[in-house]
């Protein structure tokens, strides 16, 4: 990208911050105790240009001009021919008037959009790296709907707004100019549109309030259904070994889809109220000009003739204004919830004392690795969140360079939580970490952690093989051969389609992409639990001790009592707590 294309896209986020604040500024003022409708105008006037960039509010306004001028054109040449007149320039003038409105309605509307989908797509990047960061302690407590909202979800919801609220505003803008223009006519026409315009304005901000309020009950109804709809893909063999299950869970679908329903009707009611009621106070404004102007007088025919035309053209862009009113609730909304999820981050990220360090390792092409040769826990705890939460506790441990470790222990003892503490994905409460004698962070730095491969119990596999190189792709495929899964997988290794795979297999593949990193330390949750039996004496008897005999250190859960004695030591686990077990 040349320096000229940086420029313009710099331009154009800034741009797009400055409406997105915008929005965000109206929506703290709707809190205030105050209630006048003139904030509504005002936050739209700011909108349309205060602080945005002079060619975007000059092509606003040469819009509105041309539309006023088509309006203008249109009562001037209907006079001329009622006095049987007819000007050639004027409908030359007039299709020119209305190229040069849609071109540059067009150009706003585009350039507008454009500018605040980059701000968009830069605040998105900005919180998904941020998000990367964190911890998994702090990921599990975000929640997995939370977090595809905050990256997602609510951005889908802003992005389907901005074409018409920028709509919205060009429309004020034509108002304000047409507005002028009937005035001109009549100020008895100008005040009716007043009265108009100020009565759509108060019942938006009555309405205001209890939209946001639909919207929020929607929402939280919304993700709700998600959930419920997630489980439909992942429970789908539980639901089908049990009719009650499924009738519980069709149950709790239809409960919620009623209250989204609701919540939506709701939100739906009162928009359909405020364009109802604009749209007949409209047209009783029309009326009032051909009924009762020849009452209070002052205006001919022709006169009244041509305002109706100005009032009925005025009808358009008062519709749209109180139209985008809906849109405007569910920009601040999902902004707002954007914003907020973005500080949660943010106060999650502050909690870390390395947090600077790991944004220049996570750039870095190829993180650096530490040299190997122990790692000890002293006194170590760790608490889960609650009030009643599980926590390990006085662990005392220590890993040497080229050993077998296995980690026993029932259901519920620790285990898993110890793995993810050893390998940096929580974050101690107490004791003392450290690597070759030296002290590791709380938060350990992503160094550290690049120390570990790991296949977790609940392990995921990526559809890609990220961040192999050559040398590593070649290192997978050769594992994915060892392990009898290569014949599973198609020609192409950078495409990985394992969905028909079976558990074991797709840990066979999820292995071989951990053996590939060659990483000194392979930590193992349960690996050979889904293993047939031909797989599972292989891995204990011939490619865990030929790990150790390249130098790899291996911890592991199992619970396969008849290989114990492939370990160099065994240790135990009960109730969180360390119990030693048998040395080889």
């Amino acid at each position: 990208m040349s320096a000229m294309d940086d420029d313009a896209s710099l331009h154009s986020t800034r741009l797009g911050e400055r409406l997105l604040r915008l929005i965000m500024s109206h929506s703290r003022e709707g809190h205030g105790r105050e209630k006048s409708g003139s904030r509504v105008l005002a936050y739209l006037w700011r909108l349309s240009g205060r602080e945005t960039i002079g060619r975007l509010l000059f092509v606003a306004i040469l819009a509105a001009l041309c539309g006023t001028g088509v309006l203008f054109l249109l009562n001037a040449e209907a006079k001329e021919t009622g006095n049987g007149s007819y000007s050639t320039l004027s409908a030359i003038l007039f299709l020119a008037l209305l190229v040069v409105y849609r071109t540059s309605q067009n150009s706003m509307i585009r350039n507008a959009a454009s500018a605040i989908e980059t701000a968009l797509e830069r605040k998105r990047k900005k919180v998904v790296g941020d998000v990367l960061q964190l911890s998994l302690r702090d990921i599990e407590a975000i929640g997995g709907l939370s977090l595809r909202d905050g990256i997602s979800a609510h951005y889908g919801s802003l992005s389907q707004t901005v074409v018409p609220i920028i709509a919205g505003v060009e429309s004020l803008l034509l108002l304000v100019f047409m507005f002028g223009y009937v005035l001109s006519l009549s100020v008895f026409a100008g005040v009716l549109t007043l009265i108009v315009v100020g009565l759509s304005v108060v019942g938006y901000v009555n309405r205001s309030k209890l939209m946001e309020a639909e919207m929020i009950a929607a929402s939280a109804a919304d993700a709700r259904f998600r959930g419920l709809t997630d489980a439909i893909a992942g429970g789908v063999k539980e639901l089908q070994l049990s009719v009650r299950r499924r009738l519980g869970l069709e149950a709790a679908i239809r409960e919620t889809s009623v209250a989204l329903a609701n919540g939506r009707t709701s939100t739906a009611a009162h928009i359909a109220a405020l364009i109802s009621t604009a749209t007949t106070i409209s047209y009783m404004m029309a009326g009032a000009v051909v009924f009762l102007m020849p009452l209070v007088g002052g205006a001919g025919d022709s006169d009244i003739s041509r305002i109706v035309i100005g009032v009925i053209f005025l009808l358009g862009p008062i519709g749209s204004v109180v139209q985008t009113s809906q849109q405007f609730a569910t920009a601040q909304y999902a902004l707002g919830a954007i914003n907020a999820f973005e500080a949660d981050v943010a106060a999650r990220r502050a909690e870390r004392t390395n947090v600077s360090a790991d944004q220049s390792e996570l750039q870095a092409a190829d993180p650096p690795s530490r040299a190997f040769d122990t790692i000890s826990m002293t006194g170590l705890s760790y608490v889960h969140a609650g009030t009643q939460s599980f926590a390990i506790e006085d662990i005392d441990l220590t890993l040497s360079k080229g050993e077998i470790v296995f980690l026993t222990g029932g259901n519920g003892s620790g285990k898993t939580t110890l793995l993810r503490v050893l390998t940096g994905l929580y974050p101690r409460a107490n004791g003392v970490l450290s690597l070759n004698g030296e002290a590791v962070p709380t938060f350990p730095p992503q160094d550290y952690r690049e120390l570990f491969s790991a296949v977790f119990a609940d392990f995921y596999l990526f559809d890609r093989p990220f961040g192999l190189d050559d040398e590593e792709m070649s290192r997978f495929a050769e594992w994915l051969v060892k392990l009898g899964i290569r014949d599973k997988l198609g020609d192409d290794l950078e495409q990985l389609a394992t969905e028909q795979l079976s558990t074991g297999q797709r840990k066979r593949v999820a292995l071989a992409l951990a053996l590939a990193e060659a990483r000194p330390i392979l930590v193992l949750d349960e690996w050979a639990a889904d293993q047939d039996p031909e797989t599972r004496q292989r891995f204990y008897e011939e490619i865990l001790p030929a790990l150790r005999d390249e130098g790899l250190t291996i911890f592991a859960i199992t619970h396969d009592e008849q290989y114990f004695h492939r370990c160099d030591r065994r240790i135990h686990m009960v109730e969180g707590r360390l119990v030693q077990g048998d040395r080889k």
